[in-house]
């Protein structure tokens, strides 16, 4: 499938659906991410988040093992919706999708949607593209203009971390590393220290 590329702006405004927290969506977690999610939860190690299966790991196109988000699912399995979405109703009685970890322990994918990232490191390259959060998505058809620079100036620190990981992930792809190392060397780590302490270190085991 070809995304458009987002040059300068893109129109969009989230209504709270909820449709991108549920279904078959997949929530792709960087290291950052586990560290908001766990100091949100109140753990002081993002273990915690594998071993209360908020959090799994998945095997890429890449053969590279990344987190993703552990949807729950009900009615045999048919319902599938993220452990952190909240169903309210608003003054109209519509139900609303809200997240339980906006603004400050959001995912960078979620709070970036519909802005996608594409990195090239062979290349050389990075572009932004405007992906859907959901196939059903009204809000791509909202004409809120937004503009990528400011995405990107809130988002600095965040995206540079994730350029960072992803580069990691570049680097280990050719390996053929067990699923333990990963989690061992990337995604296990204390929450009490800063976080740049903690990437330090995980860059230094890997690279």
């Amino acid at each position: 499938m070809i995304f458009p590329i987002i040059e300068q702006s893109y129109h969009f405004e989230c209504t709270r659906c909820g449709n991108c927290c549920t279904g078959d969506q997949q929530v792709n977690l960087n290291p950052y991410d586990l560290f908001k999610m766990a100091r949100y939860e109140g753990y002081r190690h993002s273990i915690q988040l594998f071993e209360n299966k908020l959090v799994y790991l998945v095997q890429n196109e890449n053969n590279v093992w990344i987190p993703q988000i552990k949807f729950k699912s009900i009615a045999k399995k048919k319902h599938r919706f993220c452990p952190f979405l909240i169903n309210e109703l608003d003054e109209n009685n519509r139900l609303l999708g809200l997240c339980s970890l906006h603004p400050d322990h959001k995912p960078l994918i979620c709070v970036m949607a519909p802005v996608g990232r594409v990195i090239d490191f062979k290349e050389k390259s990075e572009s932004f593209i405007f992906v859907k959060p959901a196939p059903d998505c009204p809000g791509v058809d909202i004409e809120k203009k937004n503009k990528l620079s400011d995405l990107q100036k809130v988002l600095r620190t965040e995206l540079e971390y994730e350029k960072q990981f992803l580069q990691i992930l570049d680097k280990a792809s050719g390996r053929h590393l067990p699923e333990r190392f990963y989690i061992d060397n990337i995604y296990s780590f204390p929450v009490y220290q800063s976080f740049a302490t903690i990437f330090s270190r995980i860059k230094q085991s890997v690279l």
